[in-house]
């Protein structure tokens, strides 16, 4: 074999590598990133509310019943700069084999940086 059909051969299989690496990266982006996070900056906590309000309405959908903003136990904590962000929630459940409401307490944390919600935890009170 000549040298010159070597470097072929060679280029051929490096262009083949190539087009399947991209083919394999694009095909995971499209799939595994079908809805990507979008950041803002957190500039009150009224903004922070919002998402953390959207998490509950995506989480819960048809089952919630009612939910209210909880302005006196959210606030901001400028030390680890981010908001901590409560509602009182009920949410249309089941016991028993009959419908019930029951009352919850939703904790959202946003980052100031990121803009959305980082941590979400329902507690009951």
């Amino acid at each position: 074999m000549s040298n010159q059909s070597k470097t072929t051969k060679v280029v051929l299989v490096i262009i083949v590598f190539l087009s399947l690496l991209a083919a394999t990266t694009t095909i995971l982006y499209l799939t595994i990133n079908k809805e990507k996070k979008t950041t803002f900056f957190a500039r009150s906590i009224n903004d922070a509310s919002y998402d953390c309000e959207a998490t509950i309405n995506n989480k819960y959908k048809e089952d919630l019943v009612n939910k209210s903003f909880d302005d006196i136990s959210s606030h901001y904590d400028p030390g680890k700069r981010q908001y901590t962000i409560y509602y009182r929630i009920s949410i249309k459940e089941n016991q028993e084999d009959y419908p019930v409401v029951n009352d919850y307490m939703a904790k959202c944390v946003v980052w100031e940086r990121l803009g959305y919600v980082s941590d979400f935890r329902v507690f009951s009170y």
